[in-house]
């Protein structure tokens, strides 16, 4: 288990001991009750795109 303590960007409160891998960077702070997410352990996936000019070819739908 991997416990950090993050202090929080509303308060400055420091909340000791929090797995936020296993919440996606999601907290609530123990002072203020804020929920915030801290960015430094969000998982992210790349997402390809494409442009128009990629698809060169276009294939005609059966109709039925």
């Amino acid at each position: 288990m991997n416990s950090v303590d993050v202090k929080c960007p509303i308060c400055d409160t420091l909340n000791k001991l929090l797995n936020l891998e296993e919440t996606d960077g999601w907290m609530e702070c123990e002072n203020c009750g804020s929920a915030v997410q801290i960015m430094k352990y969000v998982k992210t996936r790349r997402i390809p795109t494409y442009q128009m000019c990629d698809a060169k070819l276009l294939v005609a739908l059966s109709k039925k």
